[in-house]
């Protein structure tokens, strides 16, 4: 014993002497790593950086390298600024038609195409009027349509003519108002009187985007396009139109914003409440401000190092900060009530820390090293922004360690060496710890029943309640954000609303060139078309006989081809039979290669909805060989309609499944990869929940194998992870009776909460051991434990929870989900390491010796 007084002794001599300059190199470390700060780091938010690699995303990379990239898309909500006016008014239409062509003027060399009603109608005038009018030129309907129409032409006359049909009705379904009426255009152009104007109340304007273009030049330009047309255009009084702008890259942006604008005052709310909860567990100035400067400085350092280290900040890394700030209050709250109490029985402040951090650093280190084991279990995690999470967070609770026994105590040292000691009274819970032990004595075997029915409640409503999500729009409330009123307008307003992409890539297997043998591959291509058509959720003509569904590649650009062109097919041997694309007499190996070739030479009109040339529209979904001769990729998107996550994941899915059977079926002899919006999303909503089982699971089995390896006892070791595990699945089974779900955030709870609990746990197991080995009986010994470490708990637990209460004020909701979810963990947490750990340990130890 002696020659362990004269160890601390000694070391509370060098802490003293050392206490200058520990300071120094912390406010050093501090000043570096908050210059890498300064301006603060961007938050990213953008699908991409979600989504893990994959196949699809390589091979996508390959193609773009000779083929024109896949576009993004702007969406555009068109409404008239009188309300219940008609959008499809001629001189609605043409300010479409201005304000289109002043997009192009300022953004042009970013936007490969539009898809806007005013710009279809100049497309057709384009091919059809023999005077090359523009719809400025029009008036009203009656002369317009007599420009675009035969004298003998009919509504009914598009019958058989597939193409035609399937683009007006995706016109209708995916540009025009559910409310669309087009009967009196019909007796328009039958009899030629009374009203010839369509009616809508809106339409939609889509703007793709340059592919080559990255996240940040993205979000940029949709930002200045929403700018020009919700700002300078809506706002005019001349205007009779008003816009509304939407897309994942203006979600994102705007996510991205509100992060960066609310992080700070979220921080300092939660510091101000910091500062609240302490001052009534310390009453001293010193007490306060110390662990607040340490914490504040572990912060810096966290999030610093990570800048440092590139690593790009998600919306995730906001809740480092209550995590760090919780766990740091732990430790700082358990250290300083033992320096408390060593200063009653010595002058040395030096000494008194050491003193304190002596009784307590099994336990401190132990809760370190499982609780970052805990958080890296997420380093494993397929989603990179997962990843950095619990890298994040690993590194934040080992900055809030060093910065609550090194910096924090050497701060005391230096302050009181200055200042002098001052006498204060800290708070007395004795009549608690006495409580809490009768309780215990005269209650353990009700509360495990209570206990266990609870656990079983909660695990069956989590398992029949909770679902996973993932949708950007997620983290943007609907009622204080107007680009989520612009996305439920959309989603109100039309049948195919704001659809998504699948993009099915087919490249030649490895070490070939090309892909061989076109007769099957156009065959296979064909029985694609037919599945493809009888997905659900594709967007497909409905209420018609044609069952073209809406989308783009080397099939449907061939069939377009030799229905608008016959000699065109006959050229390259190619015909259609029952409205399907074929081979005729004489086809040989190379006519569809002859025939792309031509395309990508034709600059005319082949793609009336957008105004693309067949050039262009070619471009972008084949490429061939450097010599022209043979096919070597071919890129299909297929537009979809997925407003929820598992809407997407079933739609994900289902085109796995065609993939499957192109590769199987071997008329394309390829290699085939699903990629897109929806495959992306997909991937992520998978990657979630990997991580959620993953992470728990690793976090729970580290937890038990350093709590065994450190004491050699299997059996204490999981008596103390118990009642980590039963608080997991406590916070579960309440997130599915408020009606919460898993999403990005939400998914980490289950492992913060292992990191959390198993802090607690650990403090007290090893409090009760400790006072059990001083030669305390059992009760004496949880009594002690309940006055000492149980106190210290509450004030640490109770700092927590109101620091992560305040993301309930954060504006985004995913973010209130995680201060709701993260508050009721520590409640929890802390319940059962005081009233259920304690009877577990107490009968662990009747068991084994009879000790009352």
């Amino acid at each position: 014993m002696a020659e362990g007084e004269s160890r601390e002794e000694r070391f509370a001599e060098t802490f003293s002497r050392l206490a200058p300059a520990i300071l120094f190199v912390s406010l050093l470390l501090t000043l570096v790593t908050a210059s890498a700060l300064i301006p603060l780091p961007e938050f990213t938010t953008d699908l991409s950086s979600f989504a893990p690699e994959n196949d699809a995303k390589e091979a996508e990379e390959r193609m773009d390298l000779v083929m024109t990239n896949t576009p993004n898309r702007v969406y555009v909500q068109i409404n008239p600024s009188i309300e219940g006016a008609n959008i499809l008014e001629i001189g609605a239409l043409q300010q479409m038609a201005t304000d289109l062509a002043m997009i192009n003027s300022v953004f042009g060399e970013d936007i490969t195409s539009h898809i806007n009603i005013a710009n279809i109608l100049d497309n057709i005038l384009k091919e059809r009027d023999n005077q090359s009018r523009t719809i400025q030129d029009f008036e009203e309907w009656d002369n317009l349509l007599l420009a675009i129409i035969d004298d003998d032409e009919k509504c009914t006359d598009a019958i058989g003519n597939d193409q035609a049909i399937a683009s007006a009705t995706f016109a209708r379904d995916a540009l025009l108002n559910i409310d669309f009426e087009y009967l009196a255009v019909c007796d328009w152009i039958v009899a030629q009187e009374g009203t010839s104007t369509p009616v809508a109340s809106s339409t939609m304007w889509v703007i793709e985007v340059n592919g080559e273009l990255d996240s940040k030049e993205r979000q940029t330009l949709a930002k200045n396009i929403r700018d020009v047309l919700t700002g300078n255009i809506s706002s005019s009084s001349d205007s009779s139109l008003t816009y509304g702008v939407i897309s994942d890259d203006l979600i994102s942006n705007d996510i991205n914003d509100t992060t960066l604008d609310n992080f700070v005052w979220l921080l300092l709310l939660a510091i101000i409440v910091v500062v609240f909860v302490l001052s009534i567990v310390f009453r001293s100035f010193l007490m306060i401000a110390a662990p607040l400067l340490g914490l504040s400085a572990a912060l810096i350092w966290t999030y610093g190092t990570i800048t440092l280290l590139g690593r790009p900040f998600s919306i995730l890394e906001v809740a480092v900060a209550p995590v760090v700030f919780g766990l740091g209050i732990d430790y700082a709250i358990h250290l300083q009530r033992g320096y408390e109490e060593a200063k009653k029985h010595t002058s040395s402040a030096a000494y008194a820390w050491v003193k304190s951090f002596s009784i307590i650093r099994v336990a401190l280190t132990l809760a370190v090293v499982t609780t970052v084991s805990a958080f890296l279990a997420s380093s494993l995690s397929p989603l990179p922004p997962l990843r950095t999470f619990g890298i994040t967070l690993a590194l934040g609770v080992v900055c809030a360690f060093i910065a609550s026994t090194v910096t924090v105590g050497a701060l005391h040292v230096v302050v009181e060496k200055t200042t002098g000691i001052k006498k204060r009274k800290t708070i007395d819970l004795s009549g608690f710890a006495k409580a809490a032990t009768n309780f215990q004595k005269r209650n353990t075997a009700r509360i495990l029943l209570v206990v266990i029915i609870l656990t079983t409640s909660s695990v069956f409503l989590a398992g029949t309640k909770l679902d996973t999500s993932f949708e950007l729009t997620d983290f943007l409330s609907e009622e204080d954000m107007p680009i989520m009123e612009v996305r439920s307008d959309i989603y109100e307003s039309y049948d195919a609303a704001a659809w998504k992409s699948v993009t099915i890539l087919i490249e030649p297997k490895s070490g070939e060139d090309s892909l061989n043998g076109e007769r099957d591959i156009l065959r296979g291509l064909e029985f694609l078309d037919l599945r493809i058509s009888a997905i659900p959720d594709v967007v497909t003509p409905i209420n018609t006989d044609s069952q073209r569904p809406s989308y783009d590649g080397l099939y449907p650009i061939l069939r377009d081809a030799v229905e608008m062109n016959s000699t065109f097919g006959d050229k390259y041997h190619l015909g259609i039979f029952d409205g399907e694309l074929d081979i005729v007499d004489d086809f040989e190996e190379g006519d569809i290669s002859a025939a792309i070739h031509s395309l990508l030479l034709n600059d005319s009109i082949g793609e009336p909805l957008r105004g693309q040339t067949w050039s262009e529209r070619t471009a972008m979904h084949v490429a061939l060989t450097d010599d022209n001769s043979s096919l070597r990729y071919l890129k299909i998107r297929v537009d979809v309609i997925a407003e929820t996550s598992e809407q997407t994941s079933d739609l994900a899915e289902e085109f796995e499944k065609q993939a499957a059977l192109i590769e199987s079926e071997k008329y394309i002899d390829g290699e085939v990869h699903i990629g897109g919006e929806v495959m992306m999303i997909h991937s992520i909503f998978s990657g979630l929940v990997v991580s959620q089982v993953e992470s728990t699971g690793v976090s729970l089995l580290v937890s038990i194998l350093v709590l065994f390896v450190l004491t050699r006892r299997l059996g204490q070791s999981l008596v103390v992870i118990l009642p980590v595990a039963i608080s997991g699945s406590w916070v579960v089974g309440s997130m599915a009776i408020l009606g919460l779900n898993w999403n990005v955030l939400t998914i980490m709870i289950t492992a913060l909460t292992v990191g959390l609990g198993i802090d607690y746990s650990i403090h007290v197991w090893r409090s009760f051991e400790a006072n059990r080995k001083s030669g305390l009986g059992l009760w004496d010994s949880m009594t002690k434990m309940y006055a000492t470490t149980g106190t210290a708990l509450i004030m640490s637990a109770g700092t927590t929870i109101c620091g992560f209460l305040v993301l309930k004020l954060s504006p985004i909701p995913v973010i209130q989900d995680f201060g709701i979810v993260s508050s009721i963990s520590v409640a929890f947490s802390l319940i059962l390491a005081l009233f259920v750990l304690p009877g577990l340990l107490a009968a662990e130890v009747r068991s084994s010796n009879g000790d009352n």
